[in-house]
């Protein structure tokens, strides 16, 4: 492997300046910004990397998905690398430094929106590939590189373009974006992630907006939908919704002990978001890790109604609504879930509350002693010289049940990550050495693949 890691490193410039090209170019699917475009400069990039592009659309009018492949000569074994091309907003634009359109190196970190999610993870992949084919003339494995473009709006496509192309994604086993390393810069890999149900709850009490004098007679919007919400839980914050835990996969020993062992964490909360936990709750840090990488949630993310302008308006509002998110684990089926949380409200008087779901991600875990998850450690320790870290769950959500669950592939993560890149929120960025490792990285996963060595 030295003339591939040293192939890495004395081309990385060249693998910068693709990963300029693909910043560049927006694709924010939330906004619908730059898929006119984005598409095809992402399918040119792959081909001038050797392998051969097909664009999956979906049937409405949906932002589609690309394929690139590129077959071994010697080897029947396949590996399949998920990304996304699609990014964040770069909002709020203020709050950049630099134009998050228009890349740029400063000092040894590359900033720009879609730098580190997701498209610098692919600009590695990439970059593993060209090594292999420059210097051995081929792959050691099969490669399919599956491109999404609406992870970041719930990949709400992606369900039905697997089942129409289950033979097209075919693998043995399949790599995960992100991953790459933590605070301490151990190497990070997850094994699953969460899944997500969003919904929207409104209740209309009045016709119109009323004069607050009439409170003591007319009914309150914002208080029927305040008790709803509280029903949700008991006075402990936990979750009380029938039948809303029934089908949770319990943690395995190996599992729960993993998640155990992660870093302590709890002083870079307390930093990043103003809190003391002494003060907030008496929960011990490894209740907290149990609950923050298995457990479910149920999260209010919105709030709307009555008069929040400068200034006092006695009103009484007709309208209110609120968006909530359930983080769901192993187990757990959204739309089971979504049934749960109405027969909740009809059970508890709450019939006049309209819901609709906007958002359904089913959750993954791959099994922990998955021949792939001991090969993405051993490569790990190999590339970063330090023990990795291994979480059997990521707390966030993202679609890996579509390839783990329907393709049954064991998923694993690998990536170009840290928690200094800003994913998601202005400066957004990542640092050289990182996609240098991440690449090398990822080369070596995709030659033990075959050879175990």
């Amino acid at each position: 492997m030295k003339e591939i890691f040293e192939h890495i490193e004395n081309n990385i410039n060249e693998t910068i300046n693709n990963l300029f090209r693909m910043v560049s170019q927006p694709s924010v699917s939330a906004q619908s910004n730059g898929f006119d475009r984005a598409p095809d400069l992402m399918c040119k990039i792959a081909e001038e990397y050797g392998l051969k592009t097909t664009i999956l659309r979906p049937d409405n009018n949906g932002f589609p998905s690309i394929f690139a492949e590129k077959k071994s000569k010697n080897s029947d074994k396949t590996l399949l690398f998920y990304t996304h091309y699609d990014v964040q907003p770069p909002d709020p634009l203020e709050l950049w430094e630099s134009d998050p359109f228009k890349p740029e190196k400063i000092g040894d970190r590359l900033y720009g929106r879609g730098m580190s999610d997701d498209k610098g993870n692919i600009a590695a992949r990439l970059a593993a590939i060209k090594a292999f084919l420059d210097i051995e003339k081929d792959l050691p494995v099969n490669i399919k590189l599956f491109m999404e473009g609406e992870e970041e709006i719930g990949s709400r496509n992606l369900l039905s373009i697997i089942d129409k192309n289950k033979n097209l994604l075919s693998a043995d086993a399949c790599i995960w974006e992100g991953g790459g390393r933590n605070m301490s810069n151990n190497p990070f890999i997850y094994l699953g992630l969460k899944g997500v149900l969003s919904i929207n709850m409104k209740v209309k009490k009045l016709n119109v907006d009323a004069h607050s004098s009439y409170a003591p007679i007319l009914p309150s919007a914002i208080e029927r939908l305040t008790l709803a919400i509280n029903s949700f839980k008991n006075e402990f914050g936990h979750i009380i919704i029938k039948d809303f835990h029934s089908d949770i996969l319990p943690l395995s020993d190996e599992e729960r002990n993993a998640i155990l062992s992660l870093p302590n964490d709890s002083k870079e909360w307390e930093d990043t978001f103003g809190i003391d936990f002494s003060e907030y709750n008496n929960e011990s840090i490894d209740d907290m890790k149990i609950k923050l990488y298995a457990e479910p949630t149920a999260n209010v993310a919105g709030f709307n109604s009555g008069y929040n302008g400068p200034g006092m308006k006695t009103v009484l509002p007709s309208v209110a609504e609120c968006k909530m998110d359930f983080r769901l684990v192993p187990d757990q089926n959204p739309n089971k879930i979504f049934k749960n949380i109405k027969d909740h409200l009809i059970q508890n008087g709450f019939s006049d509350i309209d819901i609709e779901p906007f958002g359904k991600v089913f959750p993954y875990r791959t099994n922990i002693s998955s021949p792939l998850v001991n090969l993405v450690k051993e490569t790990a320790f190999q590339v970063y010289k330090k023990e990795p870290v291994v979480s059997p769950n990521n707390p966030g959500s993202g679609p890996m049940y579509e390839f783990g669950g329907m393709l049954g592939l064991p998923v694993v993560s690998a990536g170009i990550d840290h928690p200094t890149h800003k994913i998601h929120a202005p400066n957004e960025n990542i640092t050289v050495e990182d996609l240098i490792l991440g690449s090398k990285h990822i080369a070596l996963i995709m030659k033990k693949l075959v050879t175990n060595e």
